[in-house]
């Protein structure tokens, strides 16, 4: 080992500070490590002799500068000098920042910012894909693009302060300093410290610092291993395991594992290692061909056994020292302190505008020893700085909220946001992160508890780790929305390159697991109830898993909305999950190609435990005998009340199907609806004859279908019926015109159990419209609900109107929005709604926001009827029609 020459603290000083009998036992101590580290023997009467200032000279002239600030950390923490250990650590920090500013690498131009920096991103990229395409390159390239998204992924509040306090540590670590000559340095280093103090940051940052030839060009090879990962990895031998970045480089492995010594090879977390006790002492394997557990082989890496002259750099929390301490020979310890006070201060100054503010806040954190010691890690002092600047912006007093950490989380979660107001998707991933961060599940099971809801955008792999973590705790969530975006899984993506298929096989096996995760929940959490997966992209594997938790027994779902989601088989795979369902009610498939669902959804339907009550299908294109088979099932089912097809090509023939249904003696079928699903008036003859028949049948939605005024007529031969049950019709967009008006006026203003008629969009007219009110005034109308929006009603209509309103005794609701009566057709309406006998409570109409008119009119009408709303037409009910609240249990 070369001497130091000079130490960046002054070690005189704090020698002279001791006593004799203290710099005695120093020198006792010293020896004691000195031997134990096999170093270069001094003339120990020299030793004794000394006293500080020659002390410091001898450690100077003839041990290196990293075991001297170590030993003399060590060695004051051991007599209970802990001042002077600090000023030790202190000193160490000015003089590592001061040769930062003077020793300024390139790559420390690059930082992170409060947002990912895309265009220095590409940059590097850029500036790589220019260079020879070697191998070596090629694996920088990848390990590039791989850690430089997790360090623009840091997490919130993460800047140029935390990005500082990064390189202000990696200075500590001697490879890292400009300074240290190439290989005077140890060959193992440990960076140790509580969970979120930037262990892991700081690693990415030396990886990312690797990639980009910034370390003094010491090491040629790095090989980054995360233990949480490594847990979930079967056996394979360990040239597998050093080339699970890039397979392709396993040919050249004996040239790069016969430079040990210029590789450096980076593990990250080892207290997440999970092997029985002792078991990495006992299995030690140094051949790098033999397969065996990952553990045994990261094992005998730390041993020395394999790669006994590879540079080890090593992350863990403090309380797995003892473990590592038995592996790794002379290793030397940096402890990561996260933020200190100086940085909480900083960070407490640049987050708030008003510096009083600030100095308050800091206080009120540094009273609390437990959460002023929490706001080390940098993810923490986000959560405390955004949590008190809220309070205080609302005029509240932050006092109370900083008695414990977890009341000051629990705010964050409860107070932060307005009442009533949901999370948006940027507050919820934020969040989950600083929980994911703290690594305590306590804290996390009482933060999530007052989640009954969240809604989830899982866009990067970070997004699955960090929900998976916090949802396992969220026992009392009983909603649940899900969107996967497309990459996240990469299994199923476009055919391409041998290589890039195998890339993508393995990242998938690297994020199943905490999808595998995400997904237990389904079976552990008896409270939840909803799920809808949209706009997903999954693979073939995570399908599978999401389908076992979904078999369950334990899994109690009652709703399922599945709406366009990848593989195509997906929704066909769910549906055989779900056939032994017993609590399943409510289910919505919708997008995809469902042509294979069909059978299986009527396996559900066949099932003789089926309790599925609403059964949607959206855009199903299906063969007409799968429409066959659909109707056959529905025959034999006694549970299902609400049928939905929208949007289908269900056709005439597949109402005569469904007409076979209806009329089946165990049908059950309350409520029917076929918008949009490409039927004619040739269909009506069998809905006309269900409508006889059915004993059930209250509810009928054909919207967005040409019937026309035929259709209507033949339609209307049913609803006059006694027997008819019908009460709620929709007609929609349906091309009915007057004369289709008429036959349904005839049906209103008999005693009919038709109570609801939405004839929205449709040509109704002067002659229609009044043939209507002809029949709102018969005194055995029944109807409540009149939707007219959008049919061609103007002033001259209004007469008609107001003489019915005037009459009518049952109608409560009446739609005129998007028809153009002016000023005076709605004053001759407000003059029948005057009347004390009105019962009409709802009326919804075409008002111009600027026609002051219209508005005096209007709240004149609201002074002198209150119980009438009067609602302003501002919406477009081609979205969501007021009459399809009807069909939605």
């Amino acid at each position: 080992m070369e001497p130091s020459g000079q130490l960046d603290f002054d070690l005189q000083a704090l020698l002279e500070q001791l006593d004799q009998d203290e710099l005695s036992k120093f020198k006792s101590l010293v020896r004691t490590l000195r031997q134990e580290r096999e170093l270069p023997q001094v003339i120990q009467t020299e030793v004794d002799k000394a006293d500080g200032k020659q002390l410091a000279e001898i450690f100077s002239n003839h041990y290196p500068s990293y075991w001297v600030q170590w030993a003399a950390i060590m060695v004051f923490n051991k007599m209970n000098r802990t001042d002077l250990s600090e000023r030790v650590r202190n000193e160490l920090r000015e003089a590592a920042m001061k040769s930062l500013e003077e020793n300024k690498p390139r790559s420390l131009d690059i930082k992170r910012t409060e947002a990912p920096n895309r265009e220095d991103e590409e940059e590097i990229i850029r500036r790589l894909e220019e260079r020879d395409p070697g191998k070596e390159d090629t694996y920088r390239g990848i390990i590039m693009k791989k850690f430089w998204k997790a360090w623009n992924n840091n997490g919130p509040g993460a800047g140029e302060h935390i990005s500082d306090v990064t390189q202000r540590d990696k200075m500590l670590i001697p490879f890292c300093d400009p300074r240290t000559l190439p290989g005077v340095f140890p060959h193992t280093l440990v960076l140790h410290g509580p969970a979120g103090f930037g262990k892991t940051t700081l690693t990415r940052k030396v990886i990312l610092d690797w990639t980009e030839n910034h370390l003094n060009q010491t090491f040629r090879y790095a090989f980054y291993f995360t233990c949480k990962e490594l847990n979930r990895m079967g056996p394979c031998t360990f040239a597998e395991l050093i080339s699970k970045d890039w397979p392709e480089w396993r040919n050249d492995l004996p040239e790069v594992l016969a430079r040990a010594y210029r590789i450096l090879v980076i593990i990250d977390g080892f207290e997440e290692l999970k092997v029985p006790e002792g078991a990495l002492i006992r299995d030690i394997c140094g051949n790098w061909e033999e397969q065996k557990p990952v553990p045994v082989l990261l094992g005998s890496l730390l041993i020395g056994t394999m790669l006994p002259n590879a540079t080890l750099l090593v992350t863990t929390r403090s309380e797995a020292l003892g473990d590592l301490r038995l592996l790794l020979q002379q290793p030397l310890f940096l402890e990561i302190e996260g933020f200190l006070e100086q940085d909480k201060k900083a960070y407490f100054l640049k987050h708030f505008e008003d510096e009083e503010e600030a100095l308050r806040a800091f206080d009120l954190m540094r009273s609390n020893s437990a959460l002023f010691r929490m706001c080390a890690a940098p993810a923490v002092c986000w959560v405390v700085c955004t949590c008190l600047k809220l309070q205080m912006e609302r005029g509240q007093d932050p006092a109370p909220t900083c008695l414990s950490a977890t009341s000051l989380f629990l705010r964050f979660l409860c107070g932060q946001f307005m009442p009533n107001k949901p999370f948006s998707e940027t507050d919820t991933k934020e969040f989950l992160y600083c929980l994911y961060e703290s690594q305590d599940e306590g804290l996390v099971k009482d933060a999530m508890a007052p989640f009954k809801e969240i809604s989830l955008h899982l866009r990067n792999k970070m997004d699955m780790v960090h929900s998976s973590f916090c949802l396992k705790h969220c026992q009392n969530l009983q909603k649940i929305w899900l969107h996967v975006a497309k990459g996240v899984f990469l299994e199923s993506g476009p055919a391409s390159e041998p290589h890039a298929q195998l890339e993508r096989s393995q990242d998938d096996q690297h994020i199943i697991p905490f999808w595998r995760d995400l997904c237990s929940m389904f079976g552990s959490n008896m409270n939840l109830k909803f799920l809808k997966i949209s706009e997903s992209f999954l693979s073939t594997s995570s399908v599978q898993l999401l389908c076992q938790e979904i078999v369950s027994t334990t899994c109690y779902l009652q709703k399922v909305v599945l709406k366009d989601i990848s593989p195509a088989d997906f929704c066909q795979n769910f549906c055989l999950a779900l056939r032994r369902h017993k609590t399943l009610t409510h289910l919505t498939l919708q997008g995809n190609n469902q042509n294979d669902t069909l059978p299986s959804l009527c396996e559900i339907l066949r099932h003789p435990k089926c309790n599925l009550q609403y059964l949607r299908l959206v855009s199903c294109s299906a063969t007409p005998q799968q429409w066959a088979g659909l109707s056959s099932a529905l025959e034999a089912n006694e549970s299902l009340t609400c049928l939905i097809l929208s949007a289908n090509k269900l056709m005439d023939e597949g109402v005569k199907l469904l007409h076979t249904t209806l009329r089946h003696p165990k049908s059950v079928l309350q409520k029917l609806s076929l918008e949009n699903c490409h039927l004619t008036e040739a269909c009506c003859k069998n809905l006309a004859s269900a409508l006889i028949i059915s004993q059930r049948l209250t509810h009928l939605c054909l919207a967005e279908n040409t019937l026309g005024d035929r259709g209507v007529e033949i339609l209307c031969e049913g609803l006059r019926y006694p027997e008819c049950k019908l009460q709620i019709l929709v007609l929609w967009h349906c091309n009915i015109t007057d004369n289709g008006c008429k036959h349904l006026s005839k049906v209103i203003e008999q005693q009919s159990s038709l109570t609801h008629l939405d004839l929205g969009l449709n040509h109704v007219g002067i002659t229609g419209l009044r043939s209507l009110c002809e029949a709102l005034k018969e005194p055995l109308c029944n109807l409540r609900c009149l939707w007219l929006w959008g049919c061609s009603i103007t002033r001259f209509s209004c007469e008609d109107l107001s003489a019915a309103l005037g009459s009518n005794r049952s109608l409560i609701t009446l739609d005129l929005g998007q028809n153009s009566l002016g000023f005076n057709g709605v004053k001759m309406l407000c003059e029948a709604l005057k009347r004390q006998n009105c019962p009409l409570q709802t009326l919804r109409l075409k008002i111009e926001r600027y026609d002051a008119p219209m508005q005096k009119l209007l709240e004149e009408m609201k002074e002198s009827n209150p119980q009438l709303t009067i609602e302003d037409d501002r919406y477009d009910p081609r979205k969501k029609r007021p009459s399809s609240r009807y069909f939605v249990l």
